[in-house]
């Protein structure tokens, strides 16, 4: 069997490397950390480097056969991009973005089978081009025609995504931000954009290398700043620890600075009359929340402690009661095995390690 050792070969051989090295780091650092995001990462890495390597094999073997598995990482990539997406920002998956990936993944399914002789693969949907600088299993037909739109629809999901986060990032994330949407342009537009110009076949290799380079810089960016993948559509203000029996407030950290006039001075009021209703509710339920035109006051009292943690955001999600949920419950924990050394505040800064702790991905 003469091999068909081509350009096109090489470089996915070699890009199968650093994209299998990116993969296997994302899903150390996921069990590491337990980042929801990271998992959906590790599988569209995943999938994007066995595209990688079955490339590299079907156009060492001339193989249309093992070319097909391509096409069905594909469809399981564009469902981790799905809840990648929806994981940085949503609360939920989208129905919606889940229903339009199947319809386009179904007609790729469909139609890379040949129905005069089901289930055998269809011998038009693949060929052999003969017009390439070397030749190599290629995409014909309807078949290409549904897998494009499958591939624009992902690309289009995943740079939704990443412009959102663009959009709502700090100054100091931009950057890492842009070079997301750069990753995302090379793993997938300038993939389909030598496609469709066939520029694969005077340069062999050339949407492989890209993809390989994409999926490496945004695994790089992605386990470097994990605050990216937490980039919320709304802002968390402050946090507080104060006491119920007499309303000092113990602890108190500012992501955003409040930046009115006098806030200070009118936040301590303002804490000073919610502690007199929880005097005067305490028989009747305590408050849990309190909602104004752009921000939430969010209350959680202990049961067992003298103390209320209070978060001010400018919206309230899933993600952020998670964490606001855990961080009061270690915060009363910690006062009732330690009541004369409360979160060790002049000694190791206890209450800020509890926060970074339960809120890593707040800017």
């Amino acid at each position: 069997m003469t091999l068909n050792w081509s350009s096109n070969v090489i470089v996915g051989f070699v890009g199968f490397i650093p994209s299998l090295m990116a993969t296997i780091f994302t899903f150390i650092q996921y069990f590491k950390n337990k980042y929801t995001h990271l998992k959906y990462y590790g599988g569209m890495w995943l999938m994007l480097s066995i595209w990688i390597l079955f490339q590299a094999i079907s156009d060492l073997f001339l193989s249309i056969p093992l070319h097909f598995l391509v096409f069905y990482a594909l469809i399981i990539f564009s469902y981790f991009v799905n809840l990648s997406v929806d994981t940085i920002t949503r609360d939920s998956i989208d129905p919606y973005k889940m229903f339009f990936t199947t319809i386009a993944s179904s007609f790729v399914v469909i139609l890379s089978f040949d129905f005069n002789n089901f289930p055998t693969f269809n011998p038009d949907a693949i060929i052999i081009d003969p017009e390439a600088v070397t030749p190599y299993p290629t995409m014909n037909g309807s078949f290409k025609i549904a897998v494009m739109i499958a591939a624009t629809l992902l690309i289009s999901i995943a740079l939704y995504g990443n412009f959102k986060v663009l959009i709502h990032s700090p100054k100091k994330l931009k950057k890492y931000s842009l070079l997301n949407i750069l990753g995302t342009y090379l793993w997938g537009i300038q993939p389909v954009w030598i496609q469709v110009t066939h520029l694969e076949e005077v340069y062999p290799g050339l949407a492989t290398g890209s993809m390989a380079l994409g999926l490496v810089i945004i695994a790089i960016i992605t386990l470097k700043e994990p605050k990216l993948a937490y980039i919320l559509p709304f802002k968390a203000y402050r946090i507080l620890i104060q006491r119920t029996d007499n309303g000092d407030i113990l602890f108190k950290h500012d992501w955003n600075k409040l930046e009115a006039p006098g806030s200070e001075e009118i936040f301590s009021r303002m804490m000073q009359a919610v502690n007199t209703m929880f005097d005067m509710t305490i028989n009747k339920g305590n408050v849990k929340n309190i909602k104004f035109d752009e921000a939430e006051i969010t209350f959680k009292v202990s049961k067992v402690a003298p103390l209320v943690c209070i978060l001010i955001s400018s919206d309230y999600s899933i993600t952020l009661r998670n964490s606001f949920d855990t961080f009061a419950n270690e915060v009363y924990k910690d006062f009732i095995n330690d009541k004369n050394n409360f979160l060790s505040m002049n000694k190791n800064n206890k209450g800020m390690i509890i926060l970074k702790k339960n809120f890593p991905y707040i800017p």
